[in-house]
């Protein structure tokens, strides 16, 4: 069996500072840029010696908007919506994790409002909404976490059915706590899970998945090793959390799930994707490695940027993450795809990893809505 597997930071914020004035919908512009990118750029380099597709995709600082007026007016397109115009062939969901409505410092949403630095501002019965987006191939369903029974033996055939609306095969976790102060320092941090059932032949194995976006903290990797530590020990117990309060904790539940065995059942597949902002070298990932996670990328010809443009400096260079104001700057490795559990849902040293790409920096058509982080795909041979 394969798992293909997408992530990558969208860095959708651009898009507020240029949204497409009336009577177009706001995101029109943005949704053309990154549909372009996806089929002229993304797809043919997964295409490419042979036509793969991911499963999943994980994506993080994606971007959508709720009218809260008395009369909608169309214009203000939600995540979801947005998600689905530009992935096509995929079932999209979309996760806020910081919003004008329920996190309203002006520091974040001032800017965009009236009276700040955008010329199409976002009036106040808008809520902006950042946050995560999952996008499932079509063909694939989402299965529910939990089943309805706790005598699962006496339901088992109707107990683990796709969920058609996708409400129990999703839960957002919040992954910080604390005020929010308008800044990235205190941006409210989720992980998703969710839960595919995946089928090769004739062998069926269940994939639990969580799309991640970990803290980091202004000035980081400038030069302070106190601030470096700070934001090392910030990500060290928000990876502590995913790992004791839900891998282990959903790995060890008797009622209320399908049994870990059953039926020729094998133990779950666990994958761990998204911005982890943290280096190879930290700790942060080699807590991680150590609980049983395989990196999609662990050979250093894996982790090579591979762009779209060949004259680019980045072309070549190990990282998945560069800076969009200082392009002399080398690109760092943050972004990650991870397998597991080792040696319980796959025996030590087996994972196959040799379809994982190299991170794919796509060319934009409008340069104001390119990312900083590479498209990162790895492909998982169990």
């Amino acid at each position: 069996m394969r798992i293909n597997v997408m992530s990558w930071n969208m860095a959708g914020a651009k898009m507020l500072e240029h949204l497409d004035p009336p009577t177009d919908p706001v995101a029109k512009s943005y949704i053309s840029a990154y549909r372009h990118v996806w089929l002229k750029g993304i797809t043919p380099y997964l295409s490419s010696p042979r036509k793969i597709h991911p499963d999943i995709i994980l994506l993080q600082e994606c971007i959508g908007f709720t009218d809260t007026s008395i009369d909608p007016s169309g214009r203000w397109g939600k995540g979801q919506s947005i998600l689905s115009e530009i992935f096509q062939g995929y079932k999209c969901y979309f996760f806020p994790a910081v919003t004008s409505h329920e996190n309203p410092h002006p520091a974040k949403w001032l800017k965009y409002q009236q009276g700040g630095d955008v010329e199409n501002f976002i009036p106040p019965y808008i809520n902006i909404q950042q946050g995560y987006g999952i996008c499932i191939k079509e063909g694939i369903q989402p299965r529910t976490l939990w089943i309805a029974s706790k005598c699962w033996e006496e339901t088992f055939n109707d107990a683990d059915k796709p969920d058609r609306d996708a409400t129990l095969c999703f839960e957002p976790i919040s992954i910080t706590t604390g005020l929010y102060q308008g800044d990235r320092d205190t941006e409210p941090r989720k992980a998703i899970l969710g839960r595919v059932l995946l089928s090769s032949g004739s062998e069926k194995r269940y994939v639990n998945f969580l799309n991640v976006h970990l803290n980091t903290l202004k000035g980081e990797r400038e030069g302070s090793i106190r601030l470096n530590r700070t934001a090392g020990q910030s990500r060290l117990v928000q990876i502590d959390l995913l790992l004791n309060n839900v891998v282990s904790a959903y790995q060890e539940a008797r009622t209320y799930r399908v049994p870990v065995r059953g039926d020729n059942r094998k133990e779950d597949i666990w994958i761990i994707g998204g911005d982890f902002n943290a280096t190879p070298d930290s700790e942060e990932i080699s807590l991680i490695k150590r609980m049983g996670f395989v990196d999609g990328h662990e050979k250093s010809e894996q982790k090579e940027i591979e762009d779209q443009n060949s004259d680019s400096p980045y072309h070549g260079k190990v990282g998945t993450k560069w800076s969009l104001k200082s392009r002399s700057a080398p690109p760092i490795a943050l972004d990650y795809i991870f397998c597991g559990l080792e040696r319980v849902a796959f025996p030590a040293g087996k994972l196959n990893t040799h379809d994982s790409k190299k991170p794919f920096r796509p060319l934009f058509p409008r340069e104001e809505f390119e990312s900083d982080h590479a498209v990162l795909f790895a492909s998982f041979g169990i």
